[in-house]
């Protein structure tokens, strides 16, 4: 009796604060937060239907009641580990997984129906009595504990494939399974709570551990790079402006001209820094409508040395803002334009696979990549870490002093959406 009422108030206990927690968070969002919510509310219903049904098992010979709750109790079960299908992906409906919840209720019910024993039935003692599909319940959670496994898995498509946090998936996954074979070996009805019950609200804090945990980390990903792509602004450097500006101020005699690169100046900056002030994913063939406003500028500049060309394969996808406009931007300013003659920066793209590969090459000066010097490596490292950061991409760079250097960037595919 005693560790019946430990049991109960401990459970209790976790539901309720688990749920003040939630309500502190501030980093799960209103959606999630709304499933989560949900997920209590459950939960709590299934330990008291776990409580009713264990008083109306040991002291009441109630039939209808019983069955009521035993219905209840099987039908809740699978339908908490479907919320959790929402928490991972949100955007899926889940239809299969909630048919399968439904196809479980629905056979439990049968239970009402006089001489019909299909999972379940109680008879006039009040004694239990499995059916052919006894198991069911244990059936279907075990499937849509794979289902959740899966999808937890596959959380880090084209993302970069973190262990500990799998291990950590799986571990709180492995604890409502361990309750349901404790419950299919060891059940009893003097049991006041069920290990499956015990096990899914320790599975509940553990998860949102892990969920929080990944949350955080979103919320620190996008602010750090949203704080880079501030910080990028100073690559805007002033010489820069002063050099665009006064090459505009030299053309002569042309009006046209001069009025046609102060629009395109103007707009170059306009795009530049709306680009920097957000973290969002953008067009490559925007990011590409603004590299040649840039190229256009330096040619201004320097006339004949420079020189790019474009073999694009692939143009519709996403990518992290600028993210080629800095390689250009490297290619030209510490590459072609330190030699006499000037070069090529050629900037290619193709689809291998699932990934899109990206390539800035250029014929310049080249620099010895075994040297960490200032200039080059600030922006490259802050290329690389944003790919990384936002789409689990990466950044390789090789280069020869006298040959020239080639930049590749390799990210994930990320369709473009068409606009309705």
């Amino acid at each position: 009796m005693i560790y019946g009422i430990i049991i109960f108030a401990t459970l209790m206990g976790l539901i309720v604060g688990f749920l003040v927690m939630l309500i502190l968070d501030s980093y799960t969002s209103k959606k999630r937060k709304k499933i989560y919510v949900a997920i209590i509310a459950l939960t709590f219903v299934l330990v008291m239907q776990n409580f009713i049904e264990f008083y109306l098992t040991v002291y009441t010979k109630e039939r209808f009641l019983r069955t009521l709750f035993a219905v209840l109790g099987y039908s809740i079960r699978p339908a908490i580990i479907v919320l959790y299908a929402y928490l991972f992906r949100p955007d899926k409906k889940h239809f299969v997984a909630c048919g399968l919840v439904a196809f479980n209720a629905l056979m439990h019910v049968t239970a009402f129906i006089p001489k019909i024993n299909i999972v379940f039935s109680i008879d006039e003692r009040n004694v239990y009595y499995g059916g052919s599909l006894y198991a069911l319940c244990y059936v279907v959670c075990f499937i849509l504990l794979a289902y959740l496994a899966g999808l937890g898995l596959l959380s880090y498509k084209g993302k970069k494939f973190n262990l500990k946090e799998v291990i950590f998936h799986l571990f709180w996954i492995g604890i409502i399974i361990l309750g349901m074979i404790c419950d299919m070996l060891w059940a009893s009805d003097r049991q006041w709570v069920s290990y499956v019950t015990i096990s899914v609200i320790i599975a509940v804090v553990y998860s949102y551990i892990w969920f929080h945990q990944r949350f955080v980390s979103d919320y620190e990903v996008n602010f750090m790079a949203e704080q880079r792509l501030n910080m990028m602004i100073t690559q805007i450097q002033p010489h820069f402006i002063y050099n665009s500006l006064s090459a505009i101020a030299e053309i002569e005699g042309v009006p046209e001209k001069a009025q046609k690169e102060i629009v395109n100046f103007s707009t170059y900056l306009r795009e530049n820094l709306d680009a920097m002030t957000t973290a969002e994913l953008v067009p490559f063939e925007k990011e590409i409508g603004h590299i040649k406003k840039y190229v256009d500028l330096e040619i201004l500049r320097f006339g004949e040395k420079v020189n790019v060309v474009f073999d694009l394969n692939c143009n519709d996808f996403l990518l992290p803002a600028l993210t080629v406009q800095m390689l250009v931007e490297n290619a030209i300013k510490h590459g072609i334009t330190k030699r006499y003659e000037g070069g090529t920066v050629t900037i290619s793209s193709e689809k291998t696979g699932g990934n899109v590969v990206i390539t800035v090459k250029d014929d310049g000066v080249g620099f010895n990549t075994k040297k960490k010097t200032e200039g080059n490596h600030i922006g490259i490292n802050n290329i690389r870490k944003r790919l990384e950061y936002m789409v689990g991409g990466t950044l390789e760079v090789e280069s020869e002093e006298g040959i020239g250097t080639t930049a590749t960037v390799v990210m994930p595919f990320i369709q473009k959406e068409n606009k309705r």
